[in-house]
């Protein structure tokens, strides 16, 4: 996720930590991506997760000139 190019008009869906999305999600979503991991670790918290995506989207999309 930290490398790719990221759609400006996206829906992030998360999924469970331990089962991931659900095969119906899967099925319907466009593009899937996952996050860089080091050590013996398979899985972020889907909080965490979310907080990444979140903040690799807003670093290409955001204008930094807006006052959000």
């Amino acid at each position: 996720m930290e490398t790719s190019a990221l759609p400006r008009d996206s829906l992030l869906l998360f999924g469970s930590e331990s089962d991931g999305l659900a095969g119906e999600a899967r099925a319907s979503a466009e593009t899937t991506f996952s996050i860089a991991q080091f050590g013996s670790t398979r899985s972020i918290n889907a909080g965490v997760a979310a907080g990444i995506a979140m903040h690799c989207w807003v670093r290409q999309h955001a204008d930094p000139t807006r006052a959000w």
